[in-house]
């Protein structure tokens, strides 16, 4: 037996021996050692069963108190906390002082638990360190993703048939077939000069802004900023990038006004649009690679861009795109030249949108679209005299018909020159 359990069992003897045994005896002698009457001796019977009961059962409290202390309490405890670590729990803050007095065996026991718990909430610290780690870290690479996303579009990344733009590797590439959009500001250079570059970079950033989202309903995605341009790809039907554009201009108008009550200048754009076939792929070296659009098509979208400025219209589309759009969107869209592109053997058909023109002007040009193109295609046959007469009477029908005035200058110098040759 160990030297506790000893100490326990002597306290108790020694305890039992002061409060039963010792009184007991005191009161043996106190009844046997005296001459009394029998009525008195009964009274001191009573008197010292009283007090011996009442010795015993302070002796039982105090030996019941030591038990609770010292076994039942600390059982307890012990119980309900094995319990909770059984039911997954983690037990991080256990009541010890009602060990101090127990038993040391399970004093002992309940150390080992601790231990064991402790060594839990070790592991368990360890393992969500370890997982906030991870978390942290995928989070990181997600968002690093992300970033690169913002540089090589995802729609790019999935025409490549890739996931993830960490899957992207040198010669990737896809042929297919697509609506090419250029969008430019007009004179912007002009603009840039007058204004500060931190004014510069707030004005291009608002105004990509506008267009992005615009690009992204209709099915597009922009491929690259160039400068102040937009190049945006379109993979649905040609008519999703006409609406795109028509919807620009539209918010173009907005944004203009805004920057009018601010006191700045309003801007404008041109939008050239071609469909064709393209291919899309992965350009670079060891260290910096992008995705580029390699295609005829590209070229043509870019040129036909260009001619904005020479017709000072807002939106032209090539004769590819326009073979291809639905009838209903043909109605707001007229033949209005045939030029000559570098690169091209023949020349090519050059169509303005007119949607988002102006209500009057839109309809102007929508009723009298036939007479116009007719007058374009007699100008073109070097039919002038005949071309002239049709765009005078256009003319007279709407003076606000840029082209109209334009193709009128061009046949009256085609006169002189027919005249000078003669």
């Amino acid at each position: 037996m160990n030297k506790p359990k000893l100490q326990l069992l002597r306290f108790l003897l020694i305890l039992l021996v002061v409060m039963v045994l010792i009184p007991a005896l005191l009161i043996n002698y106190y009844l046997l050692n005296s001459m009394v009457t029998l009525a008195e001796l009964s009274v001191r019977l009573i008197i010292g069963g009283l007090v011996w009961i009442g010795l015993a059962g302070i002796y039982a409290v105090v030996v019941y108190r030591i038990y609770q202390q010292r076994i039942e309490q600390p059982l307890q405890h012990f119980l309900a906390t094995l319990e909770d670590i059984s039911e997954g729990f983690i037990v991080d803050n256990v009541p010890q002082p009602i060990f101090l007095k127990a038993e040391p065996s399970i004093s002992a026991a309940f150390d080992k638990v601790l231990q064991i718990n402790h060594q839990m909430l070790k592991n368990v610290d360890h393992l969500e360190k370890g997982f906030e780690e991870e978390r942290f870290a995928k989070l990181q690479q997600i968002k690093l993703t992300q970033a690169y996303e913002r540089f090589v579009p995802h729609d790019f990344i999935r025409f490549l048939q890739k996931q993830s733009i960490i899957q992207v590797q040198h010669g990737d590439h896809v042929k297919t077939e697509m609506s090419v959009m250029f969008a430019d500001i007009r004179s912007f250079t002009t603009l840039s000069e007058s204004i500060s570059p931190e004014e510069n970079f707030q004005l291009l950033n608002s105004y990509f802004m506008r267009m992005e989202p615009i690009i992204q309903r209709n099915y597009g995605f922009i491929d690259k900023f160039i400068g102040d341009g937009i190049m945006a790809l379109f993979h649905q039907d040609p008519d999703a990038s006409i609406k795109a554009a028509g919807e620009m201009i539209a918010e173009l108008k907005l944004y203009n006004t805004s920057r009018e009550l601010a006191g700045f200048d309003s801007i404008r754009i041109g939008v050239g649009i071609n469909t064709g076939s393209l291919m899309l792929g992965i350009v670079g070296g060891v260290n910096r690679m992008e995705g580029t659009v390699i295609s005829d098509a590209v070229n043509v979208a870019s040129r036909i861009e260009d001619l904005n400025k020479v017709y000072n219209t807002s939106i032209l589309i090539s004769e590819s795109t326009y073979n291809q759009l639905r009838e209903a969107n043909r109605k707001t869209v007229r033949w209005i030249d045939k030029v000559e592109v570098k690169g091209k053997a023949q020349p090519l058909n050059v169509y303005e949108v007119f949607e988002a023109d102006a209500p009057d002007t839109r309809y102007y040009k929508q009723i009298h679209k036939v007479l116009f193109e007719q007058a374009v295609a007699c100008y073109h046959e070097q039919r002038i005299s005949e071309a002239q007469a049709k765009l005078i009477e256009l003319k007279d029908l709407c003076p606000e018909d840029i082209l109209v005035n334009l193709y009128i200058d061009r046949c009256q110098e085609a006169l002189r020159n027919l005249k000078a040759g003669e």
